[in-house]
């Protein structure tokens, strides 16, 4: 009688256990698929991300520019709707392709698997709404059906992963880049008693412990922001600090096209430099254009192509002013007369009277002076002027050892300037005011949205 009672209790039991382990295994494969899940999502986030960062860093360096037309010069643009990946690409033909192929890389192309992409220029991407209106903006999304295994004896057989990540391009907030790549010692110096009072930030490249320097007490430099991969040595701490130890800054003007190039057809031969007030138009000027004491007006819209010679003042009876945007595309080389010509760099006498403005539009909107990005290393520029200098624009001389002296710029909405090497001498102010421009700051950085 005991045996039997001791029975039914075993098959009791054994019915209960087998009852409570049903849902627990269940509850076991859920957590194991969950778990598995979160995995793949992640794996999903780095690929977005990876795709999305590709997609505008190569964006930025091949098209760049502050004004992007949808449809134009290779701007791919997909604003309303999710486009999906080309699959399998190993030559990408755009910016687009370039981030596809990185989600690829990181093994998102297979089936069950999508990558998509949407793109627009000058308007706020969906999934940032509080952001305010960058020039270009890139959201990829990858989503993956992952199939259950533990938890699809509960019915379900598959589940939904996503990820996005969107990138942007926006105005920059630096506008002062000492490019040097070297340990060159004060790569960005300020000299004596002079001042540099900048309304933006400044980027110095150089690893030297003191890429940037002030030589002397009264010397003052003032800016919102200073990033620099070396560190400073001034007389009176930076306010605020310096981030040192960034990562160096690539050339922000890669994208953007040269003016012209060789052999040039020449408009004038010779130094240009007629005695008297003189009216010039947009041309080419081989032998380049010097100013004696006299009044000469740069009329634009237009470029200024200098072959050889630069712009030179003579002296403070030397006076040059622009009516309407005009770029200066300073270079050298062969001529269509069979004549070359060799680079100079620009030279205007620091007690010169200048007046200058970039154009606001067109793809040199914001670009007063362009150097030839091939001119010779340390090339020597001066940009003087008295105490109503400006130049309003930006000075691109990436491989010029750039002087500010006179008073050049206190008085201007913004200036902008690349180059190698800056030593300010005198007293010099950087603004920031780009109301001027459709597209605001013509210089562009990349960031990460979400």
């Amino acid at each position: 009688m005991e045996s039997r009672r001791y029975s039914r209790r075993s098959g009791q039991v054994l019915l209960m256990v087998t009852l409570a382990l049903v849902p627990m295994l269940a509850f076991i494969g859920l957590v194991t698929d969950v778990g598995y899940m979160q995995y793949v999502k992640m794996s999903a986030q780095t690929a977005a991300e990876a795709a999305a960062r590709a997609a505008i860093i190569s964006y930025h360096e091949t098209i760049g520019g502050s004004n992007p037309v949808c449809g134009t010069g290779g701007v791919v643009c997909s604003a309303y709707a999710p486009t999906t990946c080309p699959s399998n690409i190993t030559t990408p033909a755009n910016f687009i392709e370039r981030g596809c192929m990185y989600a690829q890389s990181h093994g998102f192309n297979s089936t069950n698997q999508w990558v998509t992409y949407q793109a627009d220029a000058h308007s706020v991407p969906p999934t940032a709404p509080g952001m305010g209106t960058p020039t270009f903006w890139i959201t990829f999304r990858v989503i993956q059906k992952v199939p259950q295994m533990f938890s699809a004896v509960l019915g379900n057989t598959s589940g939904m992963v996503a990820a996005r990540s969107t990138t942007a391009v926006i105005g920059a907030t630096d506008c002062i880049y000492a490019l040097n790549r070297n340990s060159t010692s004060g790569a960005l110096s300020v000299g004596g008693t002079s001042s540099l009072t900048s309304s933006c930030g400044v980027y110095v490249n150089s690893t030297n412990p003191c890429a940037i320097s002030t030589n002397g007490n009264g010397a003052v430099l003032s800016a919102p922001e200073y990033d620099v991969t070396g560190n400073v040595c001034t007389q009176n701490p930076l306010t605020p600090a310096a981030n040192t130890d960034v990562s160096q800054a690539s050339d922000p003007l890669a994208a953007l096209p040269a003016p012209a190039s060789a052999p040039y057809t020449c408009d004038h031969i010779g130094t240009y430099s007629p005695n008297g007030d003189t009216d010039l138009y947009p041309g080419v000027y081989c032998g380049g254009i010097h100013v004696p004491n006299a009044t000469y007006t740069f009329h634009g819209p237009g470029t200024y192509i200098l072959v050889g010679g630069g712009l030179s003042t003579q002296s403070a009876n030397s006076h040059i002013a622009s009516t309407g945007g005009v770029t200066f595309y300073n270079t050298s080389g062969a001529t269509t007369n069979s004549s070359a010509y060799s680079y100079s760099g620009t030279q205007i006498g620091a007690s010169s009277t200048v007046s200058l403005t970039a154009p606001t539009s067109g793809t040199y909107a914001g670009i007063l002076f362009f150097d030839d990005r091939n001119s010779p290393a340390g090339t020597s520029d001066n940009y003087g002027g008295g105490s109503t200098a400006v130049y309003q624009g930006i000075i691109y001389a990436k491989n010029a050892a750039v002087t500010m002296e006179g008073n050049s710029s206190v008085s201007t909405a913004y200036t902008m300037l690349i180059a190698d090497t800056i030593s300010l001498t005198g007293t010099s102010g950087f603004n920031n005011d780009y109301s001027s421009l459709l597209t605001g700051s013509p210089i562009q950085k990349t960031v990460m949205v979400e």
